[in-house]
């Protein structure tokens, strides 16, 4: 219980002292105020451990989740590159088949043989072919009168 004060609080360097009032007696004994009842630790210490432990967790889980991805992606680099060195291998084997004299040995193996009688020009514009010599004269290689050749 508390005892208003005669006197206001004066407004100065010390504390301010209450001044017994006549008409009541000093109290026989002082009852002691109780304290302010501080909040308990345990709870807030448990979640900032708990906080702690959460995050901990979690982050473990996000590295595992990105090496797990990290696998992933190696793994698929391996085979493009692994897929790139066999499509290479067979544009140059490609490329070996098509070579005239690997043509010409197949084509002779399925009995076929060149005609050097009828050999065409295949001209790029699409039209029909023409005969390689048409009418022309070999180069170098005229007749000379009175050899025979």
């Amino acid at each position: 219980m508390r005892v208003p004060r005669a006197v206001p609080r004066r407004r100065g360097s010390g504390p301010a002292r209450p001044e017994p009032v006549a008409d009541q007696a000093p109290p026989a004994r002082a009852v002691p105020r109780p304290r302010r009842a501080r909040a308990p630790r345990t709870p807030f210490v448990l979640l900032v451990v708990g906080l702690l432990c959460g995050g901990l967790v979690s982050l473990l889980l996000l590295n595992t989740v990105l090496a797990q991805d990290s696998f992933l992606a190696n793994e698929l680099r391996n085979d493009t590159k692994r897929l790139r060195q066999e499509k290479q291998e067979k544009k140059n084997r490609n490329a070996q088949l098509e070579m005239p004299g690997v043509l010409a040995g197949n084509a002779e193996k399925q009995g076929q043989q060149p005609d050097w009688e009828r050999a065409r020009v295949i001209v790029p514009d699409g039209s029909a072919s023409r005969a390689a010599s048409g009418g022309q004269k070999l180069v170098g290689r005229e007749q000379t009168e009175g050899t025979g050749r």
